[in-house]
């Protein structure tokens, strides 16, 4: 039926384009096309790491609507991610907590040597995103926080600071209370 409809439509469309513009383009190319333009010194530079295409579709539509934020690449996995960190040369890594597994030490490492890495949760304070923070991971993004509050986040992360939700905050606190010997006087 699709190729039906196309044969229909086809011939009617126009070849060249829209109106001067150049070539109509297909979204992949347009992606890649976009993520090897230099960005202005200006514009923070994001790489997403998502399991999921309609999450990393999401999250590129939400950072592209800030004009001081440009996504550079996107990857499936950390080893992908970890590519294209050396390849695109993101400030700011966005990390969502499903790519831990299966290790989520390893996982942060390969990215946090070299950019921050924000990584976007759902479970503010478990063990997996606490071994994250361990491996060099500088920020922590709840899934359920304001999309406006996201580019404020990289923009944060990008200028050197770090970002912690209340709740891992308070476990990390926690954690550092009961591990740190009482000194006496």
């Amino acid at each position: 039926m699709l190729q039906q409809l196309t044969a229909t439509v086809a011939p009617s469309a126009p070849r060249a384009g829209f109106a001067g513009r150049g070539t109509v383009l297909s979204i992949e190319s347009a992606r890649r096309r976009r993520s090897r333009r230099p960005a202005s010194r200006d514009v923070i530079r994001v790489l997403i790491v998502a399991r999921h295409a309609i999450t990393r579709a999401g999250l590129r539509r939400l950072l592209e609507d800030d004009a001081g934020l440009a996504v550079v690449g996107e990857a499936a996995s950390g080893d992908e991610g970890a590519r294209l960190v050396r390849s695109t040369g993101p400030d700011v890594v966005l990390l969502e907590a499903s790519c831990l597994e299966p290790d989520p030490a390893a996982s942060t490492r390969q990215l946090a040597h070299r950019v921050a890495v924000l990584l976007l949760t759902e479970y503010e304070a478990d063990d997996r995103v606490l071994a994250a923070l361990r491996a060099g991971a500088t920020g922590v993004l709840p899934k359920d926080s304001h999309p406006a509050e996201l580019a404020s986040a990289v923009r944060t992360l990008a200028s050197g600071g770090a970002l912690l939700p209340p709740r891992t905050g308070r476990r990390l606190i926690r954690e550092l209370v009961n591990t740190t010997p009482t000194v006496t006087r």
